[in-house]
């Protein structure tokens, strides 16, 4: 919790005001607009003049009414529309204000202070709370300004309005979200005199969008700033070079009006002349001149970058403020390339969609190395050329920027033709009733000359065999059974899995030793590995059948409406056994008033601790306990870095909260209604297709019928080990960062295998590798730089795999101008939505999705599915027809469009767009 211990109100003597460039100027004292001000002042810095009333005089003032039992009484949340407001709390409270006048010592001393100032000006009256202009919490626009206040009475009336303002809803909503205790704060309210701007705006010394420190960024318009600030008006924009000055970009806006005093009180828009609108609002010089202020300003606050405002009257700069820039992002990388693989092309595959972040450097490290280590050839596979041993046996996944790329060997075709030759010469000497042996026992029959099914038998060329109607009739019946990945699945291949896992249960993270640690951290990571080539098998089955049937629907019924993702929905599933235990959770929530106003009012980050700790919420909270034990293994991102849904609920409690608001729709209704339109379509198929085309698509149809849903039933459990690899290595973190090895614990995620080995061998003599704090930082910093990079869908970007045609097999990204109005992607699940989009980035976007708008997203994981309810459609920048996205959204019977490339980047929060599942496109309908 951010909290100021202030103590409470005594009688002692306390100055009502203090010069505005007082010494005595600590944020409890003057707030963080005081503080600021201050210290320029005494730098020399043509600021304003004016003075300062602090926050003690703010809390004698509380203090003399008996207002704060009040106060905080009062600040506390109601409920409407499932929303908690704020909003009568806010006007209670500035009742209170109104009704208590300042004493009369304290509008005299505010008076004397106002009659100092030469001739009586005109004032800016201006908030300057004690949690304000943070670097993490800025707390920018929740308290108030006045400008152009003239005469004491109105000055001291002003003071009094702005301490009111630190009860606004927007600021009480934004302590309580922020877990700030309201008991805490305090305001200050600074007057300064008031600058006739001709010209204003704000600088920063930062970019502050894309992170890049060679950049100031300058925003302006003619009249007072708060037209600026408050974003009433489109200003002009110079982007400066640092290092020269020299304007790289110049855009200037409309700037149709601005903000003027009007007359003696106050402040009026008035229309800017036409005249006026296209001309820059600053000059060449001025700017200049500003630029070098705002360098100098950003040193006397020690190098870190700044938001300053600041005015020009009479082609003269005076500052107004400065505070860091909030949440700026890493500084960006230079000059990025993306080398290509020797002899492979890169793409977006499984790797993508489950890795869509850079890898954190020990889950590369330990991770792609035991992928490499536990690849087998397949069945069938022994020939042994060079090339196909490249096909098949490669490092798996490689990495550009860190980011994971599917690698093929760009010649992997040579030999590998060669091979399903020789396939295809041994085979054409079997005698049929040899074929009744290999179709249905495909594993336990010894066949002559070493032929084995599986692959073999689904290459080979029917026109080129004997007896082919036999051919025929035996491959039909053999595509109605599961594949044999499948069947192996769930008979060896998961409990294989699971008892892996199990070796490790037993051992306590807190006696474990370092060895014990590091040993239990590289074998999961190898049972994980070996658990994605089984991946790798069951999604293959269900990407080749699905896409069998869509291909089969398009090229013999074009025009019917047909596609893979109509006939494989509606099927029982653990999305939607997810969907449906969280609505059970739901209903006993919103069941119980109690817990519904608790539910409603708590800030999500401290639900769960609340409601453990309500005398009723015990039912409840073991409800969640059990549904984050079920389905919170499920992983965000594949890299261990990364925790799962259980360890960090806050997305999930976000999405419960949204389901206790707004219910959506109901997922069961919703389920028989795509079961029932599947059944539907699949008559319609039946009555269209005749003789031996029915044949061909109730084969084809069954094959992905039945291969189908295991796909989802596999990946559920993906990431599961890292539920018992993560507490050991953040228990080894918190060891290595005792002894100094590390700054904090999850930075051992940051080292590589070998830094991490010789970190334990230096733990064992009491040790620290001193070097590997700064290692370590550094590279998270390129971790996060890199986040920010937008990947090539492949590298390199023009397809080399001319054996595989135009590679569409492998595709999991479509190419979109950045400037398009219409993207296309992958048609995934059919049919077409207009309406407003959903931008979500990340698991910490969650809260920013809104009921029935279009989900937009870079892709979906497991972890994910908790947004669905409230979607009407699905655009996602990474996936094919295979992809989980694909699968829920068909599960929901809502429009999606995977693999536009760049959805999230083109699409803007809140846009109307158009999803049109049947053709892959998305249309964005507004600007």
């Amino acid at each position: 919790m951010h909290q100021r211990c202030l103590g409470s109100y005594k009688k002692i003597i306390i100055q009502s005001t203090v010069p505005l460039d007082t010494l005595d100027n600590g944020l409890e004292v003057v707030g963080g607009k005081g503080r600021s001000l201050s210290r320029l002042l005494n730098a020399g810095y043509n600021v304003p003049g004016g003075f300062q009333v602090p926050t003690s005089a703010y809390r004698k003032f509380v203090a003399e009414n008996n207002l704060r039992s009040n106060i905080l009484g009062l600040a506390k949340p109601a409920i409407g529309n499932g929303t908690a407001s704020f909003e009568q709390a806010s006007q209670d409270i500035a009742q209170l204000f109104r009704d208590h006048a300042l004493s009369t010592e304290m509008r005299t001393e505010i008076s004397a202070a106002y009659d100092a100032l030469s001739g009586a000006p005109a004032v800016a009256v201006r908030s300057s709370a004690n949690a304000e202009d943070l670097p993490e919490l800025s707390f920018a626009g929740q308290q108030e300004t006045y400008l152009n206040v003239t005469g004491s009475e109105e000055v001291a009336a002003a003071v009094k309005n702005c301490w009111a303002s630190l009860w606004t809803s927007q600021a009480i909503s934004y302590r309580h979200e922020n877990d700030i205790d309201h008991a805490s704060v305090a305001m200050a309210v600074v007057v300064q005199v008031m600058v006739p701007s001709d010209v204003s705006g704000i600088l920063f010394t930062a970019n502050p969008t894309n992170g890049e420190r060679s950049e100031m960024i300058v925003n302006c318009s003619f009249g007072l700033g708060e037209a600026v600030v408050s974003g009433q008006v489109t200003p002009d924009t110079y982007i400066v070079d640092r290092q020269s000055l020299a304007v790289k970009k110049t855009v200037i806006g409309a700037k149709d009006q601005r903000i003027v005093s009007d007359g003696d009180q106050g402040t009026r828009m008035e229309d800017v002349p036409e005249v006026e609108k296209g001309q820059s609002s600053l000059s060449e010089g001025l700017l200049r001149e500003l630029s070098e202020l705002a360098l100098s300003v950003e040193q006397e606050f020690d190098g870190v970058p700044q938001d300053i405002e600041w005015a020009v009257s009479e082609e003269k700069l005076h500052l107004l403020q400065a505070r860091p820039i909030t949440n700026l992002p890493p500084q960006p990388m230079q000059d990025v390339s993306w080398p290509e693989v020797s002899g492979s092309q890169l793409i977006k595959r499984m790797a993508a969609e489950v890795m869509p972040e850079p890898l954190s450097p020990l889950f590369e490290d330990l991770y792609l190395r035991a992928l490499f280590d536990t690849q087998t050839w397949p069945e069938g596979y022994e020939y042994k050329g060079s090339q196909t041993r490249n096909f098949l046996k490669n490092f798996v996944i490689a990495t550009v920027n860190g980011y994971a790329y599917t690698s093929i060997p760009i010649d992997g075709h040579k030999d590998w033709e060669s091979f399903i030759g020789k396939v295809r010469e041994e085979v054409g000497d079997i005698p049929w009733y040899r074929w009744l042996q290999i179709i249905f026992n495909p594993r336990d029959q010894a066949i002559e000359k070493g032929i084995k099914p599986g692959i073999r038998f689904l290459l080979m060329d029917p026109t080129e065999l004997r007896h082919q109607w036999v051919f025929t009739i035996l491959k039909w019946w053999r595509m109605l059974r599961r594949s044999d990945g499948v069947k192996r699945w769930g008979k060896v291949d998961l409990p294989t899995y699971l008892e892996g896992l199990e070796r490790w249960q037993s051992l306590e993270p807190a006696t474990a030793t370092n060895e014990e640690l590091l040993h239990g951290i590289r074998d999961l990571t190898v049972v994980e590995a070996r658990y994605w080539h089984v991946l790798r098998r069951i999604i293959g089955a269900a990407k080749g059948t699905d896409m069998a049937l869509q291909m089969f629907c398009e090229e013999n019924a074009p025009n019917m409406g047909f596609a893979s993702g109509t006939f494989l929905s509606g099927f029982k599933s653990k999305v939607v056994d997810a969907e449906m235990d969280m609505r059970v959770i739901a209903e006993q929530l919103r069941n119980n008033p109690r817990l519904y106003e608790l539910t409603i009012t708590t800030p999500a980050a401290r639900f769960l601790r609340v409601l453990k700790e309500h005398p009723e919420g015990e039912a409840a909270h073991e409800a969640i306990d059990r549904y984050l034990n079920d389905y919170g293994l499920q992983v965000f991102n594949l890299d261990f870095a990364e925790p799962s849904l259980r360890e960090a609920p806050l997305p999930f409690v976000v999405s419960l909260k949204a389901l206790i608001r707004d219910s959506g729709f109901d997922v069961a209704t919703r389920q028989n209604e795509v079961a029932k339109n599947r059944r539907a379509k699949w008559i319609e198929a039946l009555k269209f297709f005749k003789g031996r085309k029915r044949i061909d698509f109730l084969r084809i149809y069954n094959t992905a019928r039945i291969n189908y849903p295991t796909r989802e039933a596999a990946i559920f459990y993906m990431g599961k080990a890292w539920s018992l690899l993560r507490p050991f290595a953040l228990e080894l973190g918190t060891r290595l960062t005792v002894l100094g090895t590390i700054a904090q614990p999850d930075d051992i995620f940051y080292l590589t295998n070998d830094e991490l080995q010789r970190a334990i061998a230096a733990a064992a003599d009491g040790r620290p590798v001193a070097e590997l704090v700064d290692q370590a930082l550094a590279k998270r910093t390129l971790r996060e730089q890199r986040q920010r990079l937008v990947p090539l869908p492949a590298v390199p970007p023009e397809n080399k795999l001319g054996w595989a045609g135009d590679s569409k097999t492998f595709d999991t990204v479509k190419i979109n101008d950045d400037d398009a109005d219409i993207l296309s992607g992958f048609a995934v699940s059919p049919g077409s939505v207009t309406g407003p989009a959903s931008v979500i980035m990340s698991p910490n976007d969650f809260s920013k999705m809104k009921p029935d708008s279009i989900l937009v997203c870079p892709l979906t994981t497991p972890a994910w599915t908790q947004l669905f309810p409230h979607a009407t459609g699905l655009v996602t920048d990474i996936g094919s027809i295979t992809a989980h996205g694909s699968i829920v959204a068909r599960e929901y019977g809502i429009p999606a469009v995977l693999g536009t490339g760049n959805g999230t980047q083109v699409v803007k929060d809140g846009q109307m767009i158009l999803v049109d599942g049947d053709k892959g496109i998305v249309t964005i309908l507004e600007e």
